[in-house]
């Protein structure tokens, strides 16, 4: 009788400890990526085949300022890491004009670090968004891709999931009220240029205002949602 009281005791005691153990295991909620501001680029150097574009940036330390990588917030490079030649004139002639008094006002909004030693940022070409002239020079794709809940059978082969062609993705990006990153701090309108070029895989929805204020967030300036 003993035994068995015991046995119930040590058997308490061990699935305790392992709750106890799986509630201190959860992984908290990622903290959002923070941001740095703006800053003035001096000069554009050089565009490599990858899309990065060689900067500098006399606002900063030469250390760091001095031919400092920087890459567009929210594009996706090709599988091969090289983008096509009309992208890359485009860009040479853009940001780096035979004609040196002429050279844009470039600016970097938003800055975060890259996995690697450079920044990524949104970038602003003589005032305008330099994803949205790519846009509409037939250069790049808007790319909207929304979280949704997951399906009971096996999931659809990458390359569908990922189409933005995909009707069930588009009538949903109409009928979203407003869209940010998870990591974000701004909410945008659906057809904001911003928004188009959040990281789909990050992409957080908000039915409507009220929802997107009360998670943290501040309203576009570009969209004003």
């Amino acid at each position: 009788m003993k035994t068995g009281r015991f046995l119930s005791m040590v058997s308490a005691g061990v699935f305790l400890l392992a709750v106890s153990l799986h509630s201190q295991s959860v992984d908290p909620p990622p903290e959002p990526a923070p941001t740095y501001g703006s800053v003035e680029v001096t000069r554009v150097v050089q565009v490599e085949a990858a899309c990065t574009l060689i900067c500098d940036i006399d606002a900063f330390p030469p250390v760091v300022g001095r031919r400092i990588p920087v890459r567009l917030q929210g594009i996706e490079i090709p599988a091969k890491g090289v983008v096509s030649g009309d992208v890359m004139a485009f860009l040479q002639r853009l940001l780096i004009p035979e004609n040196q008094r002429a050279l844009p006002a470039i600016l970097l909004k938003d800055i975060r670090r890259g996995d690697t030693f450079c920044l990524v940022a949104d970038i602003e070409v003589n005032g305008q968004d330099l994803a949205g002239l790519l846009v509409e020079n037939g250069l790049a794709q808007r790319v909207i891709r929304l979280h949704t809940d997951p399906a009971p059978q096996a999931a659809p082969p990458a390359a569908a999931a990922e189409s933005i062609k995909s009707s069930g993705q588009t009538e949903a990006a109409k009928q979203t009220g407003f869209v940010a990153s998870r990591t974000g701090k701004v909410f945008h309108r659906p057809d904001c240029s911003h928004a188009k070029r959040i990281d789909p895989t990050r992409v957080v929805t908000f039915q409507t205002r009220e929802q997107a204020e009360q998670s943290g967030r501040r309203p576009c300036k570009t969209c004003a949602p």
